[in-house]
């Protein structure tokens, strides 16, 4: 028998068999057949027989040519399932609170259970990845929620919700919730989210990811207005959704407050709007497009070549945005993405697993702070050079493209280097350290390219080019001195190796190490060794006896190679840990004892000088 209401109208979802959800598109008679049929059309592809004909017929059009299916009328009502309301699955999960005068629980309704109940569940991801977990939940009676206890989450996945229900008996069960989690259930118009706003005013967060609801598209759908029903929602997630770009529009013009809208795994290509699609103002004041606007908005290319009047339209709708999550989709095209640069407060844009190729940036974009590309197809350094042209990015991801899997040795040095203003690459934090380090790498590269490239003016040319920022970094740390050939007469990689000795308290270890090594470099591999954090070493260098040299303390100078210093095998390389005056003093005193030991072999010297020429006169006399 099925469950819930028993007419399976156009558009109704419905679950079949327990778990195969499906969409009502056709009900009525079939050409050559008998009685009343229903059209479903599966959401898993190649569930179905047929893309939505029978016969020389197409009674509805499948968007997968293998997910439509004809039932007989009897035989759904029989076997579908057409959901339950979501007071009802509140009042299961969660129980019922009678509210007192006084605000508090004055009754509740439960099993009576005493125990605990095991229930399997998920938790989804900003880029609806789910993740499974144990809960042990209390029972009823002690899990309800109410005012008193001032809930602000409630999570129904796969509940079976189709309808809101009563009103004041889901408000008596939810009535400070803020946050609700209605993922893979069985919603299939937006007209159940304008009522539940409704139902429920201290909503703000909204996902109903994996739900294949009907939504509006503006002027066509007549709309409840947005100010009295749908202020409240500052996040909505319809992940998996199936919706297109221009309806996710028209939904962003129904909440004039909206901070966050996710729309992962939609399968968006074309962020440009079709000819006439009309934006409606979700609140009165300036700034906003009239329909007149819209309509004369020019072509799919949004009305000129640039697409400036489609980011205008964009940057209407989406006016309050904040966050922006595109993952997962099919953008292949940076022109798509470059229609949305005028959203006014766009500081985080989520594009991970797209299709992307190149990144151009030419102008907006003046408060993104964290731009996603993870997953995609960025081939050419060139995309973190355009990177760092964005004025206010700070947060970005570049892992898992050709890019960074090419040599991930080297790739988040590169990744550093090439874009300035970074303070986080790849969910890891830069440190003023690995900064130093990674510019000066970069700064060593295009210094060798440059060398390498010689009189050719066009290679020249095309270096600087790929590597626009050799200029600041130049001005930062001063000229680099080329790498000397590897292939110089006599050349090996031995040859450019120094012999350290690394003591530390007691510790004395003996490290061979390359010249060109940096002192920052050099730190994090001490830290690495020893367990001193880079940012408390004191280093002093200090040269074998015999050597004019003198100690140096080169714990500031993390840009510097030890070749710098002339660093030849046997010299010791002291660390402590120390403020910048022990560290001062630590250096006079190796000073001091440098010249102490000086004098001796210069007295010594002396000596042995005079020796010689008493015996020399001895010997002539």
């Amino acid at each position: 028998m099925a469950h819930g209401t028993q007419e399976p109208a156009v558009g109704r979802r419905l679950l079949l068999g327990g778990k195969h959800a499906a969409t009502v598109r056709y009900v009525g008679p079939l050409e050559g057949q008998h009685g009343t049929w229903v059209g479903i059309e599966y959401d898993e592809a190649g569930r179905g027989k047929h893309d939505g004909s029978h016969g020389s017929t197409r009674y509805f059009c499948s968007t997968n040519p293998t997910a439509g299916s004809f039932v007989r009328l009897p035989k759904l009502l029989e076997a579908g399932d057409f959901g339950r309301s979501l007071a009802e699955a509140a009042l299961e999960r969660y129980g019922r609170t009678a509210m007192g005068g006084n605000g508090q629980p004055a009754a509740a309704a439960g099993n009576g259970d005493s125990g605990a109940e095991t229930e399997q569940l998920y938790v989804s991801t900003s880029s609806n990845r789910r993740i499974p977990v144990d809960l042990r939940v209390p029972s009823a009676s002690t899990r309800r929620l109410s005012g008193a206890a001032g809930a602000a989450l409630a999570v129904l996945i796969c509940q079976r919700i189709a309808t809101v229900g009563t009103a004041s008996e889901l408000q008596a069960l939810l009535p400070t919730l803020t946050d609700l989690d209605l993922s893979d259930n069985l919603i299939a118009n937006w007209s159940f989210v304008v009522e539940l706003a409704a139902a429920l005013p201290s909503l703000t967060t909204l996902n109903l990811s994996g739900n294949r609801l009907a939504l509006p598209s503006l002027p066509h759908a007549a709309v409840p207005s947005p100010t009295t029903t749908l202020a409240s929602l500052h996040s909505l997630v319809l992940n998996g959704c199936g919706v297109s770009w221009p309806q996710a529009v028209a939904v962003a013009q129904l909440l004039p407050n909206l901070r966050q809208l996710r729309l992962c795994s939609n399968g968006l290509c074309i962020l440009q709007l079709p000819h006439g699609q009309a934006l409606e103002a979700a609140a009165a004041g300036a700034g906003k497009l009239s329909l007149n606007d819209v309509n004369n908005s020019g072509g799919s290319d949004g009305g000129s070549s640039d697409g400036s009047h489609t980011s205008e339209l964009l940057a209407a709708a989406f006016a309050n945005v904040e966050l922006l999550d595109l993952e997962d989709n099919a953008i292949a095209c940076w022109a798509e993405v470059a229609l949305l640069s005028r959203l006014p407060r766009l500081h985080s844009l989520l594009l991970s697993g797209n299709r992307l190729q190149t990144v151009q940036y030419t102008s907006g974009f003046d408060s993104l702070t964290a731009l996603m590309l993870g997953s995609n197809q960025l081939s050419s350094w060139e995309a973190a050079c355009q990177l760092d042209r964005f004025p206010s990015l700070r947060d970005a991801r570049l892992s898992d493209n050709p890019i960074t899997a090419a040599a991930p040795s080297t790739a988040r040095y590169q990744c550093i280097a090439r874009i300035s203003q970074l303070t986080s690459l790849n969910a890891s934090v830069v440190s003023a350290a690995e900064r130093w380090d990674a510019e000066l790498n970069y700064l060593r590269q295009i210094t060798d390219e440059l060398a390498a490239a010689g009189s050719n003016q066009a290679a020249r040319a095309a270096t600087l080019a790929a590597n626009p920022r050799f200029l600041a970094l130049t001005q930062k740390y001063g000229e680099l001195a080329p790498t000397a050939p590897q292939a110089a007469a006599g050349s090996s990689l031995a040859s450019n190796m120094v012999q350290l000795t690394i003591c530390h308290g007691a510790k004395r270890l003996v490290k061979k190490l390359p010249a060109s090594l940096t002192v920052g470099k050099l730190k994090l591999m001490l830290e690495r060794l020893l367990r001193v954090k880079a940012g408390q070493q004191a280093l002093l260098l200090v040269p074998p006896e015999g050597s004019s040299s003198q100690p140096e303390d080169i714990s500031d100078e993390e840009g510097r190679e030890l070749r710098y210093y002339d660093v030849g095998d046997g010299w010791r390389l002291d660390v402590t840990v120390g403020d910048s005056a022990a560290r001062a003093a630590t250096l006079a005193a190796a000073k001091d004892a440098a010249a102490t030991a000086h004098a001796e072999r210069m007295e010594q010297h002396e000596k042995a000088i005079q020796q010689f020429r008493a015996v020399e006169q001895r010997l002539m006399a």
